[in-house]
């Protein structure tokens, strides 16, 4: 059994993530985050290019850390996010004068062993643009960006079957 196999079925049997699957290098899932209610993807990344020796349980640590967050904690962190944003923005124009800690709206997440990667979209202020924020082990903010849009079109699908049914459907175009 290879890694990535490996790391799947690891998080598989800690019913952290539903539908668990093998990516491309990485493992993929969904869950409901309760701090910030909402259903999301989250990517499992061991980063086996960097880091042959991958470490599963600190993998499935971090991840049961992140998706355990209270929701005060995530309620600090949107706002440590916002603060952050409203600084490095000053005066520039945005879209829509609207509070940011109410337009940020959690999309994906990625995991790796010492950090998570978090995606967010911002419709109203940044709305061509992905707000990401990296967290540290301890889940506390360590970098933000602010990141245009490259235009490129992102499907979700609940299964790999789904994703295997479009393709087909549009092979047959």
């Amino acid at each position: 059994m290879n890694q990535i196999a490996h790391l799947r079925d690891a998080m598989a049997a800690s019913q952290l993530l539903n539908d668990v699957q093998a990516d491309d290098g990485f493992v993929v899932g969904s869950v409901h985050f309760q701090a910030a209610g909402a259903d999301i993807p989250v990517n499992v990344d061991p980063e086996l290019a960097d880091n042959p020796e991958m470490d599963v349980e600190a993998l499935i640590a971090n991840t049961q850390r992140f998706l355990a967050m209270p929701a005060d904690d995530w309620k600090r962190l949107i706002n440590d996010i916002a603060v952050e944003v409203e600084e490095a923005v000053e005066e520039d124009e945005v879209e829509e004068p609207t509070d940011l800690r109410d337009d940020l709206s959690l999309h994906s997440v990625a995991v790796f062993a010492d950090a998570v990667l978090l995606s967010f979209v911002a419709p109203k202020q940044f709305p061509q643009c992905w707000v990401r924020a990296q967290l540290c082990e301890e889940l506390a903010l360590e970098d933000i960006s602010i990141d245009e849009d490259d235009g490129v079109e992102t499907i979700e699908f609940k299964s790999l079957d789904d994703l295997l049914d479009n393709l087909s459907a549009n092979n047959d175009k």
